[in-house]
């Protein structure tokens, strides 16, 4: 994998990466520090890719692009990649704003509105459900409840969507851009590609420096997200070489083929730790975090590394390599078959 010589964007500027597409990159006041959007220019004028997570700098980033290397632009409408709220966030203030269209998928729209609309007390009762099943103590639950930050609040009320599918074509000034969906990081992932040209806009499921989150679905607990995720990589692989990534994370780079192989192995290589550990005694959710997980996982990420770690039992027990049983109090247990 090699990172592309491509300048990293300025606040209020766009990078020109190819004929008539341009990267934006927004800050975030996570962990992970930021988001990458791209905006194409298409016959209609301006397609933006992702909106950014609703927040007093995207407002203001919004307002310098628009009022900058964006005014007096045209706009065509906005393409959500998925849920997640440094996605979708300014959605809902864009759309105001520019009057315009908005597509994402069915699934994504629908875990969306469920999320933007549940009250606080059904959010709430959700993660403590989640803490409960992984293993953790209710000391524990009351000490990370706080950390689990409400959805809405990162979430401008959603706009009208147009609901796509895998196959849907953008057609931008000088290229053709496939949409292909998958389910993994979200459930109905969007990505982008430009057979013709290599070019290919990942979103969040293939980034250079880290693996996405692979959650186990809230509402579904057998849905073998992982199982979906690995499909994933070993079909983009058909990209090869040479295609230019541009995701949504970090920075653009080639040998993308490379990068699904050496994620594929990632993942294998925590399977195969939580195998072997399945070998000596049962294990929770909460013991598996810290075979898989390297490093301490504090509150704020705390509820990702269960979702990630469920996700890799949850692969190994719909491919018969695991069971699992629920004790009395609603906690998971996973042992070697």
């Amino acid at each position: 994998m090699t990172k592309l010589d491509i300048n990293k964007p300025k606040f209020g500027e766009l990078t020109k990466i190819a004929s008539d597409l341009y990267w934006a990159h927004f800050e975030l006041p996570f962990r992970l520090n930021h988001v990458n959007l791209f905006l194409m220019d298409t016959p209609e004028g301006i397609l933006i890719l992702d909106a950014g997570l609703k927040s007093e700098h995207s407002e203001e980033h919004w307002e310098a692009l628009l009022n900058g290397p964006l005014k007096s632009k045209k706009f065509a409408g906005i393409v959500i990649t998925h849920y997640h709220p440094d996605h979708i966030g300014m959605a809902g203030w864009l759309q105001k704003k520019l009057n315009i269209k908005c597509y994402t998928t069915e699934k994504e729209l629908f875990t969306a509105k469920t999320f933007r609309s549940m009250p606080d007390d059904e959010y709430a009762k959700i993660f403590r459900n989640v803490f409960v099943r992984a293993g953790m103590s209710e000391e524990d639950i009351i000490a990370k409840g706080p950390a689990t930050r409400l959805y809405k609040n990162r979430v401008y009320e959603l706009p009208e969507f147009e609901i796509i599918k895998a196959g849907h074509e953008f057609i931008s000034n000088d290229g053709k851009w496939i949409v292909r969906t998958d389910s993994g990081h979200s459930p109905e992932h969007i990505s982008l590609l430009d057979k013709e040209r290599k070019l290919y806009l990942s979103g969040d499921f293939l980034l250079p420096r880290i693996s996405p989150n692979i959650s186990d679905n809230f509402f579904d607990p057998l849905d073998d997200r992982l199982g979906e995720y690995l499909k994933y990589l070993n079909e983009i692989q058909e990209i090869g070489p040479e295609t230019s990534v541009f995701p949504c994370h970090d920075w653009p780079f080639d040998e993308g083929a490379q990068r699904a192989k050496d994620l594929i192995k990632h993942h294998n290589h925590r399977l195969a730790l939580i195998i072997e550990a399945l070998k000596k005694k049962s294990i929770t959710i909460m013991d598996s975090i810290s075979i898989i997980f390297d490093r301490k996982i504090g509150d704020e990420q705390m509820h990702f590394a269960i979702g990630e770690a469920r996700a890799h039992l949850i692969h190994l027990d719909v491919t018969g390599r695991a069971k699992s049983e629920i004790d009395e109090r609603g906690t998971v247990h996973y042992k070697k078959i």
